[in-house]
Order: structure tokens, then sequence, then C-alpha cells
């Protein structure tokens, strides 16, 4: 079983996992933390009390996401089709408040939406956030053609809600054709100060803080699965750079 795993300073981990056919990945929520899974392709049936219950994904680019939610303390297993399965596992810890589901639950994605415009226009799906979970935001990002993503740059670093509230990132990547690659730019006051991380066809990063924005390749698509936890800011409001904001009114 293949797997890779990014971990935020808070304690928001997220793994890849390439589970061969037939077998099994057991998944457990400890007490302190609550757990997603999200299928990208093949099949996977996991049993929930009510029965077990499978999905099937071709790919992340053409259908929708299907996955689990396992509250604190709950447990679980998952089991690979006849032709294996593509799943990103992601571990958050619990806030003050629990999440309102006490037993595992299937996930159900809701229509794309439409954000942005032109070369920054991009399909976002949210999955998961409370009060279904404790804190722990959950989603899915695609971005067609060549076109920028998480655009104009923003941040969500300081707890100053409304304006802006304090979470922690990390992202799962695929991308078509998987010979392809995107860029993630990530900064603390300016672009000129960025550092660029490439990304790569199931690739993983993480933004614990600072100004961040992502783009596919041309002629590529990219699509990422996206978590974010704050310790004790549990909705997302972003803050983008002043430099750029203009372009929200284009």
């Amino acid at each position: 079983m293949k797997l890779t795993t990014a971990r935020t300073p808070n304690g928001l981990d997220l793994t890849y996992h390439q589970i061969p056919p037939g077998e099994r990945l057991a998944l457990s929520a400890r007490p302190e933390q609550e757990t997603a899974l999200i299928l990208l392709s093949g099949r996977l049936t996991t049993a929930l009390p009510n029965g077990d219950y499978t999905v099937e994904r071709t790919d992340p680019f053409t259908a929708p996401a299907a996955g689990w939610h396992i509250p604190p303390g709950r447990k679980a297993t998952a089991t690979a089709g006849p032709h294996g399965a593509e799943v990103v596992e992601v571990h958050s810890p619990i806030t003050a408040t629990p999440p309102e589901a006490k037993n595992a639950t299937a996930i159900t994605a809701p229509e794309r939406e439409v954000r942005g415009s032109g070369s920054f226009e991009r399909h976002v799906t949210t999955l998961l956030q409370p009060p279904q979970t404790s804190g722990l935001l959950l989603g899915e990002t695609l971005a067609l053609d060549g076109r920028w993503s998480t655009y104009p740059p923003h941040r969500h670093q300081h707890s100053n809600p409304p304006a802006e509230t304090a979470l922690q990132e990390s992202f799962a990547f695929r991308v078509r054709p998987s010979s392809g690659f995107g860029v993630l730019l990530t900064y603390d006051e300016s672009v000129h100060d960025a550092h660029s991380t490439v990304i790569t066809d199931t690739s993983l990063a993480t933004v614990p803080s600072g100004y961040h924005t992502i783009a596919a390749a041309a002629g590529h698509d990219l699509y990422y699965l996206w978590a974010a936890h704050g310790e004790a800011d549990t909705h997302l409001a972003m803050h983008t750079d002043p430099a750029h904001a203009w372009l929200l009114d284009s």
C-alpha cells in the first residue's frame, strides 16, 4: 500500500493512499480527533452502523466526490474494489464544540460552485464544515487548462473575525495529464519574496500561514483536495492581498 503524509503544525494530518485490490484500510478517530476519507478514484466499500456502503469514482476531474466522515472515537474499515482505490485520509483535532454527527456518515457532494472568472475561474465543492464537523473544513477545487486558483492571493492567518480567521491548510493534488505540473506560491508580505513549490500528480503540500495562490501549467487541469483547521476559529474568512484585491472587482 503506497502512502504519503503531510502535517501542519496545529495537527492537521493528510495522507494519500493507493490501496491494492481487496486490501483494507483501518480507520480510527481517536477521542481528540475526527477523520474524513475521500475517494479519488476506484471503488471503496466501508462498513457503517447501518450497513455496508460502496462508492465508485472514475477520477476527481469528471466524477463527484464521495467519502465518509468519522467523528471522534469511532472506527471504520474501508476495502478497495477489484481495481484498487486511491483515497485521501484526513485527521483533524477537535475543537471545544463536538461534531453534529455521532456515527460515521457518508459524504455526498453538492454541485460544484464556479468562483472567479477568466484565467482564474475554478470550480469549488465544499464537502464538510461545522456543525457537521468539530472544526474541520474540507473541499475540492478544480482549475482547468492552465488557470490560476486560490486567486487573488489570500491568507487566513490571524484570528480577527469576521474579517479574517486563523486556519492552517493542507492540499492533495492531481494533475491531468499526469506528466504535467503546477505551482504553489506562498509569501508573508510581498509576492517579491514568494517561495515556490512545484506541484506534481499525487503530491501533497501544507500552508501553515501567509498568502498563497496556485496555478496549473498551460494545457493541464489541476485538482486538489483542501483541508483546513484552526485552533480556535471554525469558519473560513480570507484576507486578500491588498496589492491584488482589485481583481475581485474586475
